[in-house]
C-alpha cells in the first residue's frame, strides 16, 4: 500500500455488515475508489484495527451508542498512516502514524475522519500494540485517573481481570501503586496473578467476603462492566467511602437478565446506592463511565490522556499491551468467533 496524493487509486477492501447477526455477516468487499477527505478531515491508510467484544455487539445490532444503521463497517479503534489531508488541515503530515477511536470503520484499508480526532503515535510503538490504546487502555486509564482516582496504596477491584480492559486496569493500577484484586474464571487465575493482581474465582459463593478479606476490609474502587448481580457484589465489596464504577452491561448483552433488570441496575447505580451510602454512613457511592460520552464532553482531556499513555508505553514505564495474534482483514469472522469463545490472553488485531 502506498501513501500520499500521488498514489494510484486502485480502490480498497473493507469488511461490511449488511444484516445484523453472527460472524458470518462479516464479509469483505472491494470499493472501486478511495474515500476522499473533506475540509478538516484526513484519509488514513490503516495498519492495524483492534478486535474486541464491543465490535461483536455492534455486529449483532445491540450496541446502544451506534445510530448509523446498515450497512456498516465495524472496527472501534485503529492505527494508520496519514495518507491525504483535506483542505485546512494542519498539525498532521503525510506519512505520520496516528491512532483514533471512531467506534466503527476500522475494519478497512482506508478511513476518513476529522483531523482533530487523530492522536500521533510515538516512534517505537508498533501499530499492533498502539491499537490497544484508544479504547481498551484509555478506558482503564481514564477510570483510574478521572472517576475518581484511588489513593496510592489502596485496593481496587477489577471484575473480569483477564479481559481486555481488565488486563489494562491491572497493569496500570499496579503502575499507580495500587493493590489489585482481580476476579476471573478458575482457568484464568494464573494469568491474572502473573499480571500482578490477587486472583479470585468469580464463581465463589462467598465472593464479596473473599474480596473484602483479600483487600483488608474492602476496596476503594470497584470497576465492573458486567452489571446485574455482579454490580451488587461489587457494591458489597466496597470499603467505607468506596466507589463502584460501572462501565458496561455485558451480562445483559450475553443474555443474562431482562431489559427491566438492566434498567433497575442503572437506577441502583445512579440513584439508590449513592443515597444509601449517605444514609448508612458508609459514604459509598457509584457512577457510570462511558468513554464515548467522556470524549465528546472532554475532547482535550481524552487527547491529553492518550498522549500521556502513549508516552508511558514508549518509555517502558508500563508494560506494553499484549498482542495475541495479528490476522488478515479477511479473517474478521474468525476473530469474532474467537472473541465469543473466550480464553484470550491478549488483543486480536486485523492487519488490512
Amino acid at each position: 500500500m502506498t501513501h500520499g496524493e500521488d498514489s494510484v487509486d486502485q480502490g480498497y477492501d473493507r469488511i461490511v455488515v449488511r444484516h445484523f447477526g453472527g460472524p458470518e455477516e462479516l464479509k469483505i468487499e472491494h470499493e472501486p475508489s478511495l474515500p476522499e477527505p473533506g475540509p478538516g478531515e484526513v484519509r488514513v491508510a490503516i495498519e492495524a484495527a483492534g478486535v474486541g467484544f464491543t465490535d461483536t455487539i455492534l455486529r449483532r445490532g445491540k450496541y446502544i451508542d451506534y445510530k448509523g444503521g446498515l450497512p456498516l463497517t465495524p472496527g472501534y479503534d485503529l492505527v494508520g498512516i496519514v495518507d491525504k489531508p483535506g483542505e485546512g488541515v494542519s498539525g498532521l503530515t503525510v506519512g505520520q502514524r496516528v491512532a483514533d477511536m471512531p467506534m466503527n470503520g476500522g475494519y478497512s484499508q482506508y478511513f476518513v475522519g476529522p483531523a482533530e480526532d487523530f492522536v500521533p503515535v510515538p516512534d517505537g510503538i508498533t501499530p499492533e500494540v498502539a491499537v490497544d490504546v484508544p479504547l481498551m487502555w484509555m478506558t482503564a486509564w481514564q477510570m483510574l485517573r478521572r472517576c475518581p482516582r484511588p489513593p496510592v496504596g489502596s485496593a481496587i477491584l477489577v471484575v473480569g481481570a483477564s479481559g481486555s480492559v481488565g488486563r489494562a486496569l491491572v497493569l496500570l493500577g499496579r503502575h499507580l501503586g495500587l493493590t489489585v484484586i482481580g476476579t476471573c474464571s478458575a482457568g484464568n487465575m494464573a494469568q491474572v496473578e502473573a499480571l500482578g493482581a490477587i486472583p479470585i474465582d468469580y464463581r465463589r459463593p462467598d465472593l464479596a467476603a473473599a474480596i473484602k478479606a483479600a483487600s483488608g476490609g474492602g476496596v476503594a474502587v470497584a470497576y465492573d462492566a458486567i452489571a446485574g448481580r455482579s454490580w451488587k457484589t461489587s457494591w458489597r465489596s466496597l470499603a467505607k467511602g468506596g466507589v463502584l464504577v460501572g462501565y458496561g452491561a455485558q451480562g445483559f448483552v450475553d443474555g443474562e437478565g431482562s431489559v427491566a433488570s438492566v434498567i433497575w441496575g442503572f437506577v441502583l447505580l445512579n440513584a439508590i446506592w449513592p443515597k444509601l451510602g449517605r444514609i448508612d454512613g458508609s459514604t459509598r457511592t457509584a457512577t457510570f463511565y462511558n468513554i464515548l460520552l467522556r470524549r465528546r464532553s472532554h475532547p482535550d482531556e481524552y487527547r491529553a490522556d492518550m498522549i500521556e499513555l502513549f508516552d508511558l508505553i514508549a518509555s517502558v514505564k508500563v508494560p506494553a499491551p499484549h498482542v495475541q495474534e495479528v490476522l488478515p482483514l479477511s479473517a474478521a469472522a474468525e476473530a469474532h468467533k474467537r472473541i465469543a469463545q473466550g480464553g484470550l490472553t491478549g488483543r486480536l488485531v486485523l492487519k488490512p
